[in-house]
């Protein structure tokens, strides 16, 4: 049987919520017993639960607000074991160093405190930074299968909103792998492909030169299409020869270097300084 005290004090403390709804979190009672409340922690930035959303519940005395309510989170988090009760100050497992005028708002703040922190307790786990944080994406998935959740929060569950990388929260946790870069011997056989091609590219369009017709480097069509083809056509070739002459310029100056530098090692070694004494 609820008690007529507890009950003002909770349906009063549910109007100040909605009236001012506390950072990174929300809770209501069921509505057919207002000493149940359900709870959504938001994780705040900067910590391993940012993105991530919480359910728990909170279950309070008939003697409330003389006596603390239990507390149990529900969506896993990797900081607290799921639908357990936690060791808290403000829990019911120390009913000793309850203040009666916590509030609901009060308990859930000192939760979200508590849970960025790394303090063991009864009901507590330990779990990887990188943990947590695939928890946290997976968080929105596991609550909209729960049906307790979509029942108690319709206004929340959105399947069509759900992020494919947290659609199946089941997949295993596993460290994400660093990004392929391609090296340069795996790269190779595309370049030469692509150099191949051009070349023999260019080397059609010097041949099909005076072909009337076709538009671009072979000329283009119409009564001048055969002026303009051959035009297109010497131009190809004339790229051509400029281009093969360039590397016959620069093999004709290595092979120039190249005989300075064998004629001056003979000039040395041929000179009479050259000879031991």
């Amino acid at each position: 049987m609820v008690n007529t005290a507890a009950s003002r004090r909770l349906t009063k403390e549910y109007i100040n919520i909605q009236k001012s709804p506390p950072a990174f979190l929300f809770a209501r009672p069921l509505e057919n017993n207002i000493l149940e409340w359900h709870y959504i922690l938001k994780g705040p930035p900067e910590t391993p639960y940012h993105g991530g959303e919480y359910h728990g519940k909170l279950v309070f005395p008939s003697d409330y607000p003389f006596k603390p309510p239990s507390i149990r989170m529900i969506t896993p988090n990797g900081r607290f074991q799921t639908d357990t009760r936690l060791c808290l100050s403000m829990s019911d497992f120390h009913p000793g160093t309850w203040n009666p005028s916590w509030s609901v708002a009060t308990i859930l703040n000192g939760l979200l405190s508590f849970m960025s922190q790394d303090e063991s307790t009864t009901g507590s786990i330990n779990t990887s930074y990188y943990e947590r944080q695939v928890l946290a994406l997976r968080s929105h998935a596991f609550n909209m299968n729960n049906a307790r959740f979509r029942d108690i929060f319709p206004e929340l569950v959105a399947p069509g909103q759900v992020p494919l990388h947290i659609a199946y929260p089941n997949a295993p946790v596993t460290e994400m792998p660093a990004p392929a870069v391609p090296t340069l011997n795996a790269l190779a056989p595309n370049l030469l492909a692509a150099a191949a091609v051009t070349a023999t590219q260019r080397r059609m369009n010097a041949a099909a030169g005076g072909d009337p017709g076709v538009i671009g480097q072979r000329g283009a069509t119409g009564p001048g299409g055969a002026v303009a083809g051959a035009g297109g056509g010497a131009a190809a070739r004339q790229d051509s020869f400029f281009s093969w002459s360039r590397w016959h310029k620069w093999l004709a100056i290595f092979l120039l270097f190249a005989y300075l530098l064998v004629a001056k090692t003979i000039n040395r070694a041929l000179s009479p300084s050259g000879h031991p004494n």
